[in-house]
C-alpha cells in the first residue's frame, strides 16, 4: 500500500508458500517504484497503447500492472520460482475519480447505503462458467473449481487488466480484500460489520479478519477500508491494512 501516492494495492501471491511471497511483493515494489517515477515526472514509457476512454494516470495505472507482469514472468526462468504469480487489485485516487483496476479474484467492493457493490471483475472459472450457465448462481453443482483462477499477474506473457472509474459519495466505504475473506465470510456478514456505525473503521478490519478466521480461513487475509468523508475529496480517507 502506497498511500503518498494515492495508491492501494492489496497483491495476493501463488505457487506455494515462498514463490507467492515473492511474486506479490514484486508487484507492490514494483509499481510502487513506478508510481514514484510517475510523481517525479519521470513517467514510464507505455508498453502498450491502451485503447480505452480513460484519464493519463488511469493508463499508468494499468501500465504499471503490465510492468508487474513482465516483472514475475520473467522471475520464473529461476526454477524455485516457476508458475508463481499473484492477483492484483488497486485504487489510484485523482481530482474526479478514483480508478479501480484488478487481475485475478482479489474484490474492491463500494459500500453505499447499506449495499455491498462489487466492482472488481472476476477471473475465476467459477465466476466465468456461472456467467456461461454452465453452474447455477448459487454455485451448486460444481467440484474443485472455486479457487481455479483464469488470470493472473505473472503466469502468462501478457495480461488483460481490469479497469474502471467509481465516484463514491460522502459516507460510502470501499473494501478491498483478497480470497481469504470473501472465501470464508459471506457477503451478508461483510455488510452487516461495515454497516455497523459504533465500530471504527480500525475495529471493522479486526472483526472482518477474525470472523474470516473462524469460518477457517488461514493467515493469508488482507483488507483495505476506505471511508469517504467528504465527497470529492479523497485525501480525506481512513485506512486500515491488516495481513
Amino acid at each position: 500500500m502506497a498511500s503518498d501516492l494515492g495508491l492501494y494495492i492489496i497483491a495476493d501471491g501463488m505457487g506455494g508458500h515462498k514463490a507467492g511471497d515473492v511474486a506479490s511483493c514484486m508487484v507492490v515494489e514494483t509499481m510502487e517504484d513506478y508510481w514514484r517515477k510517475v510523481k517525479a515526472g519521470k513517467s514510464p514509457a507505455f508498453l502498450e497503447n491502451v485503447q480505452m476512454d480513460i484519464s493519463n494516470g488511469a493508463k499508468h495505472l494499468v501500465n504499471s500492472i503490465l510492468l508487474a507482469n513482465i516483472m514475475v514472468h520473467e522471475a520464473q526462468k529461476e526454477p524455485e520460482y516457476h508458475r508463481m504469480g499473484s492477483t492484483i487489485i488497486a485504487l489510484l485516487l485523482e481530482e474526479d475519480y478514483i480508478w479501480a483496476a484488478n487481475v485475478g479474484d482479489s474484490r474492491i467492493y463500494l459500500f453505499d447505503h447499506g449495499h455491498l457493490i462489487q466492482i472488481s471483475e472476476e477471473h475465476s472459472l467459477e465466476t466465468e462458467q456461472k456467467a456461461m450457465g454452465i453452474i447455477d448462481p448459487d454455485g451448486n453443482n460444481h467440484t474443485g473449481i472455486k479457487n481455479v483462477i483464469t488470470r493472473a499477474i505473472g503466469l502468462e506473457e501478457r495480461v488483460k487488466v481490469f479497469i474502471t472509474p467509481i465516484q463514491p459519495k460522502a459516507g460510502n466505504i470501499i473494501l478491498m480484500c483478497s480470497d481469504g475473506l470473501t472465501d470464508y465470510t459471506s457477503e451478508q456478514n461483510i455488510s452487516m460489520v461495515i454497516d455497523d456505525f459504533s465500530t471504527s473503521l480500525e475495529r471493522k478490519v479486526d472483526v472482518l479478519i477474525d470472523g474470516a478466521k473462524r469460518g477457517g480461513g488461514g493467515d493469508n487475509i488482507s483488507v483495505i477500508l476506505l471511508e469517504v468523508l467528504e465527497e470529492r475529496k479523497w485525501n480525506k480517507f481512513k485506512k486500515k491494512l491488516k495481513i
